[in-house]
């Protein structure tokens, strides 16, 4: 017997008090969904942090290099990349606990975590904007700056978005 058959078999005293509840064992998997959506948005803001450190080493090479134009235009762009990090670190799960009032199902909950982890694929746009930015010619900063500007727009529209997903969700 292995010892998964074995755990299964002979369950412990938290396991048979899991066991009695009713819906206990629902409210661990949402606790457990809940701690990967919050797990999830750390990640991403993690990811967003990495970003707006790639752009502060741009403006300290334009700043050293005399190009100062734009370094006005990479400060609010790292602004508004701080407040979508923050609002995604800080966001509501979306989500009721155990004891509220309402309750939301678990193809919500799949369909929540499924939002927050399609936010990644706006992250990874961003980022290649970050790479063509450091990389621009003269010519073309401009041009990039503008990518960069509009992407970071979008990302703060799904993380503003992400609200009403939350309500859309309640039954």
């Amino acid at each position: 017997m292995d010892l998964t058959e074995r755990v299964q078999q002979d369950p412990n005293p938290l396991q048979k008090l899991m066991q009695a509840i009713p819906g206990f064992n629902g409210y661990v998997e949402r606790e457990e969904r809940r701690g990967a959506d919050k797990l999830l948005r750390e990640f991403l803001a993690e990811d967003i942090g990495g970003i707006i450190e790639r752009l502060e080493r741009i403006a300290t090479d334009w700043a050293g290099s005399g190009e100062l134009d734009y370094l006005d235009d990479l400060e609010q762009i790292a602004g508004r990349l701080r407040r979508a990090a923050d609002n995604l670190r800080y966001a509501d799960y979306g989500y009721s606990g155990f004891f509220d009032l309402v309750k939301i199902g678990e193809d919500e909950l799949n369909r929540f975590y499924q939002y927050d982890l399609s936010l990644r694929s706006f992250i990874a746009d961003i980022s290649d904007d970050v790479d063509g930015l450091a990389d621009a010619a003269d010519d073309d900063i401009e041009d990039a700056l503008t990518n960069l500007d509009e992407d970071v727009d979008d990302l703060n529209e799904m993380i503003e978005e992400r609200e009403n997903v939350a309500t859309d969700l309640v039954p």
